[in-house]
């Protein structure tokens, strides 16, 4: 998303708001989803030999084949029970098992509206968050340039100009940031969505039109 401009104040600082744009948008993505779920199963534990054992690590997780559930490969059939009772006193309460096929599939409840608030709450924080952060690279390239400004290292035309750049860019990701967190909200609580003050209800009409924010670049 971030242009490459000539001078490396302004480049350094593009790099990583976009880096933190990505990392939000990952964020996100996952609050309330079939992912958010299977994560929290990996921090339970059974107790296998007196020892405390990961569910993580005595089976394979991953989504199941059916809308809103998750599967689990259990490693060691004699270790089903075990695991079932555990995802059974964490509030799943559809836990079925295949001792056969050694599967267990869990269907994901329903949240309540208390579970969709925590959900919203959850988003404004990441928001909240991802601001402070944009802000932070801001006002730490401000500093740097000024540094620089002082010392001769660059001259004055350079450094706004390499400031503006840098304001343009943070205003345009705060701004994909609010409508991204206002999509999201909306999405989970549905019929229950209100927005909290003019600004969101400015914003609404622009939600049509949102782009996907980037995905994060494969290793290679």
């Amino acid at each position: 998303m971030a242009e490459v401009f000539e001078d490396s104040y302004s480049a350094e600082a593009l790099a990583n708001m976009e880096n933190y744009i990505i990392s939000f948008g990952t964020l996100i993505k996952d609050v309330g989803s079939g992912e958010a779920f299977k994560n929290a199963l990996f921090g339970m534990k059974v107790m296998i030999d007196n020892k405390p054992r990961r569910v993580a690590d005595l089976s394979k997780i991953y989504p199941g084949h059916r809308p809103m559930t998750l599967e689990l490969l259990v490693f060691s059939r004699e270790h089903i029970p075990l695991i079932v009772n555990e995802i059974k006193t964490h509030g799943f309460k559809k836990v079925t098992s295949d001792t056969q096929q050694q599967l267990i599939t869990v269907v994901i409840p329903k949240p309540t509206l208390d579970d969709l608030t925590a959900m919203e709450d959850q988003v404004a924080s990441m928001s909240r968050s991802a601001i402070s952060s944009l802000t932070k690279i801001r006002g730490n390239t401000s500093q740097r340039l000024k540094a620089a400004l002082e010392n001769e290292f660059i001259d004055g035309v350079t450094a706004n100009g390499s400031r503006e750049k840098v304001d343009a860019v943070y205003d345009k990701y705060v701004q994909l940031v609010k409508l991204h967190a206002l999509k999201k909200r909306k999405n989970i609580l549905g019929s229950y969505f209100e927005c909290k003050n003019k600004e969101e209800e400015e914003m609404l009409p622009l939600l049509t039109k949102l782009k996907p924010l980037p995905e994060p670049k494969e290793a290679k």
